[in-house]
């Protein structure tokens, strides 16, 4: 059995339900772990101004990951342990490339403005939702490079995989090793793909941690549900996919817990501390 000294958990899907809320028995889960002194953390692609509320829910100042790994810090006491932005030139690119694709793009203008989200036109697919639930954050441009500066935090398309992944290939051909691109969601047919600064996945940000956490690989335990957790899983002791995960992220996991409507972060916490899972 692995002895487990850190617990990490994805937010959307994993530790929040459909609803966007942290189900009760997650919350007594983590304050159980955390009275046997065990660490535990959040990873999220979401940045930290949309994380916050769940955060402070927690209500620990242990180091937490966000935008996939670009930012790294204590969300309490503000302290940033690394960040890593896109370069002025490579969201120019990207933003271009997809322009003449007409793939649908997002730039994230920063890591801590409220309003860092800018768009040239209105989006119509199966991401819908996810626009509408960040409609506090979003700028309608009619440039949006009017928006990038010597470095943004990050470039979002929407679109056919097919499509982006050529766009990643193109900006590669200028700008390889100066970014790092995540597939994160699909649905319908389209994907949610991530353009971020260099080193930026969840397995990067661990890597950095794990003197921080006093701890090794073979002795973390990952509960996750997409695409953009899958590198994290391929390197820790105990990768655990949700029930509501695709089938590409089950197959990299050791176990498979409950859904996130069914708690299914409090159902694997509960395994692993029995011993059970390890």
């Amino acid at each position: 059995m692995i002895a487990i000294d850190l617990i990490i958990v994805d937010l959307d899907g994993t530790l929040l339900n459909s609803e966007k809320k942290i189900p009760l028995e997650n919350r007594r889960m983590i304050a159980r772990i955390l009275r046997k002194g065990l660490k535990f953390s959040i990873f999220t692609g979401r940045n930290f101004h949309s994380a916050r509320k769940y955060v402070k829910e927690i209500n620990v100042d242990f180091p937490m990951v966000f935008q996939n790994g670009a930012l790294i810090m204590k969300p309490f006491s503000g302290e940033i342990l690394r960040i890593s932005p896109l370069k002025e030139e490579v969201a120019r690119k990207i933003i271009n490339v997809a322009r003449k694709r007409n793939i649908f793009f997002i730039l994230f203008t920063s890591f801590f403005e409220v309003r860092d989200m800018v768009i040239e036109r209105r989006y119509k697919g199966p991401f819908e939702d996810y626009l509408a639930a960040n409609s506090w954050r979003l700028i309608l441009s009619d440039d949006v490079l009017k928006y990038v500066r010597d470095s943004v935090a990050e470039v979002a398309l929407i679109g056919k995989e097919e499509g982006i992944l050529e766009v990643v290939r193109d900006v590669e051909r200028e700008h390889l090793g100066e970014f790092t691109g995540v597939k994160n969601t699909v649905r319908d047919g389209e994907v949610f793909y991530e353009f971020f600064g260099p080193d930026s996945t969840k397995a990067k940000a661990l890597e950095f941690l794990l003197e921080h956490f006093g701890t090794t690989l073979d002795r973390v335990a990952f509960i996750g549900d997409s695409y953009n957790d899958l590198s994290l899983m391929e390197i820790v002791g105990i990768p655990i996919a949700m029930g509501n995960s695709p089938e590409d992220v089950k197959n990299k996991a050791k176990f498979v817990t409950l859904s996130n409507d069914e708690a299914g972060v409090a159902y694997a916490i509960d395994k692993i501390l029995k011993g059970e899972w390890g």
